[in-house]
């Protein structure tokens, strides 16, 4: 017998009924007790805000997918103003760019932990404010 897929399948148990000419007993019970819960309506309908629900949930995620981008563009954005003003004091006085360079090695646990600190900040505010701010309490 050829490999079917589902919906041959259910079309051929449709045509033959309960006839198991091709199939063995055990798949065509089971495919019919699948395609028979199938076809039933919930006993349940969904609650009265799904709707409002999952569009909150998108709304959240997509907001924090928007909001890591910017955390991470705006990292980028200084990262590469630094690089620049590297580069401007290393071609005007070459002393400079050197200070620059000698004042970044000194300093540098004060950057690594003021990016650190600005990072946990806002992953914090985003964690513990926001999520009770749009959070609605469920009925």
């Amino acid at each position: 017998m050829k490999k079917m897929n589902d919906e041959e399948i259910q079309n051929w148990l449709e045509e033959n009924g309960h006839k198991s000419d091709g199939m063995p007993p055990v798949d065509t019970k089971a495919y019919h007790v699948l395609f028979d819960l199938l076809s039933r309506e919930p006993a349940e309908g969904l609650p009265f805000d799904f709707s409002a629900r999952v569009t909150r949930q998108v709304q959240a995620q997509s907001r924090q997918n928007s909001e890591l981008r910017s955390y991470l563009i705006s990292i980028a954005v200084v990262s590469v103003v630094m690089a620049l003003i590297y580069g401007l004091f290393f071609l005007l006085k070459p002393q400079l760019g050197s200070g620059f360079l000698n004042i970044a090695t000194d300093y540098k646990w004060v950057f690594f932990l003021g990016i650190f600190g600005f990072l946990t900040i806002q992953y914090l505010d985003q964690v513990l404010i926001k999520s009770t701010i749009f959070k609605r309490p469920e009925l």
